[in-house]
């Protein structure tokens, strides 16, 4: 599970986006609501494109005209649309300053574009508004370049189940001769009442080839070493299929994926007979692109739901730690699906920066656990260094008299999140994993997590006596010599809590023989330490009494 990171040589290149200083000039600079989609931010406020892209608007004119001090603009109304910018940026009363920061309420609409935006009479004001800057192509022109081939994946006459929902699976090998990109990808026979949702995840070229053949039917949740999302259709994308930006594409052949899992989804209540041929094309090409688009995997492991709740929530992190070394540059996100079990209701990841949520991407508020909403941004989504992405998901055990765990069980759940982004090559490891509430990627770094830091930790196993354990593990039965020596090793950062869980898992997977050891004597003495602690607090409870 540990992953070490190493550091040397990383340089960590500087961004060349200019405006986030800028927007800690003015109230709610960083989340603006973006008037083309209302469930982005325009990062850019003085500037006629989303990112900060394209000339300024004439906020950005006002701005710059007044030496960026915001007491001059305050008043202005800079979009002519009858608001004054303090009234839109959340200050009213123009009392907002860089030292006073909490004077404000959210900002609820642009002080640079006219709104609404396509109204009759901000329309001719917004004419240079660049609501298409980034915007995935839905027409996909590039797939009629040259070079462009149709790679086609389908089933055979395949007679579909006579179930309520029925998962489909089969293993594809791609073209490995040359390496590709995939730069689009479309239905093939897919107007069938029967048929949900097809999608194709990208097997790990790091494993052995899997050598299953023909269709076999599978789960709704698709598990390693096949969980790379690379295409996805639902109902109101069967039509126009998916296409990445221009300039991007994701790799597949020699040095990229070789294997593909598809996985249909059909819906058959009434037990219809039919069959069909449905499946998907991918559009690649030997012209390779100038972005490699990657795929980035946000999940929490190891938790656990009470049973008999109407709501729960767990959540995790990659801290802003974690992304400022591992992100060489921004990345864009462009797609993003949730992913869940039985339980689960509601699902987003937070984009923080600066302590401020910046964007809720993939943001379901009615998650379906069979049909989850896949998220193809209209206008993609720029993660920089340094951000944090929070990750939560909310549960409903009202049915489940049980405490419900992580995992693939048929009664068990999970709190993941598939993204999709470009360039692949500045997120150096996308896989921000969780253990509990415990940000793995934190301790790889050598970061303290709850006090307790991975280097530090394994030092202390070979100097600190506090750690000596041998002749406890060796014991068949739990000593009171050996309990003390446990509630005094228990009572350090590193293993209490659920760090104590963590490395508890980590005595089994890694190979440190003092760590096997002192877990072999901690185990012994698990119960009578936990008999211990729940006696200690209820003879406090008695005399505070």
């Amino acid at each position: 599970m540990m992953r070490v990171l190493c550091l040397i040589g990383f340089g960590l290149v500087a961004t060349t986006l200019g405006w986030p200083s800028f927007n800690d000039h003015i109230p709610n600079g960083d989340t603006v609501p973006n008037p083309c989609n209302p469930s982005l931010v325009w990062n850019g406020v003085g500037h006629l494109g989303p990112h900060g892209s394209g000339p300024r608007n004439q906020f950005g004119h006002d701005f710059m005209n007044f030496n960026k001090k915001w007491s001059d603009i305050c008043r202005l109304d800079s979009d002519g649309d009858g608001r004054y910018n303090g009234l839109e940026l959340g200050d009213p009363n123009c009392l907002w300053s860089t030292t006073n920061r909490n004077l404000t309420l959210p900002a609820f609409s642009h002080p640079g574009v006219c709104e609404p935006w396509d109204s009759p009479v901000c329309r001719s004001m917004n004419a240079s508004l660049d609501c298409e800057a980034d915007k995935v192509s839905t027409k996909c022109d590039q797939i009629d370049e040259p070079g462009v081939q149709k790679y086609d994946m389908f089933l055979n006459n395949y007679s579909i189940p006579l179930n309520e929902w029925s998962f489909v699976c089969r293993i594809f090998d791609l073209p490995t001769h040359a390496d590709f990109h995939v730069i689009a990808s479309k239905p093939i026979n897919h107007h069938h009442s029967l048929l949900k949702k097809v999608a194709v995840y990208g097997c790990s070229p790091d494993m052995t080839p899997i050598t299953r053949q023909g269709v076999f039917e599978c789960s709704s949740i698709i598990a390693k070493p096949c969980q790379s999302l690379i295409a996805i259709m639902t109902p109101d994308q069967l039509d126009q299929g998916n296409c990445f930006p221009r300039d991007v594409g994701l790799q597949i052949g020699k040095t990229g994926f070789k294997q593909v899992l598809m996985k249909w989804t059909f819906v058959n209540p009434t037990k219809e007979q039919s069959t069909t041929e449905a499946g998907m094309s991918l559009y690649i090409t030997q012209n390779l692109q100038k972005y490699n688009a990657g795929v980035a995997i946000l999940e929490e492991t190891y938790f656990s739901l009470p049973g008999n709740l109407p709501s729960y929530s767990v959540s995790s992190a990659c801290p802003s730690s974690c992304t400022q070394l591992q992100m060489r540059s921004p990345v864009t996100i462009v797609a993003g699906v949730n992913v869940m079990r039985h339980f689960g209701v509601k699902q987003q990841v937070d984009v923080e920066r600066n302590n401020r949520i910046y964007n809720s991407i993939t943001k379901d508020t009615h998650y379906n656990v069979l049909d989850p909403t896949v998220f193809w941004y209209t206008t993609p989504v720029p993660v920089l260094p340094g951000d944090m992405l929070k990750l939560t998901c909310e549960y409903n055990t009202m049915n489940e008299r049980n405490a419900v765990t992580w995992g693939m069980g048929p009664n068990q759940e999970l709190c993941k999140t598939i993204l999709i982004y470009y360039p692949k090559e500045n997120w150096d490891d996308h896989h921000c994993e969780s253990f509990k509430n415990i940000p793995l990627c934190a301790l790889e770094i050598g970061e303290s997590v709850f006090g307790c830091t991975y280097t530090g930790f394994m030092k202390a196993l070979v100097s600190n006596p506090l750690y000596d354990m041998a002749k406890c593990a060796q014991s068949a039965t739990c000593t009171d010599e050996c309990l003390q020596q446990t509630r005094a090793a228990r009572g350090t950062h590193c293993l209490s809590g659920d760090m104590y869980e963590l490395w508890k898992l980590m005595a089994r997977s890694l190979k440190n023989e003092n760590l096997v050891t002192l877990y072999k004597a901690l185990v012994t003495c698990e119960e009578r330490y936990t008999t211990s602690l729940f006696e200690e607090r209820s003879q406090r409870g008695r005399r505070h009494n």
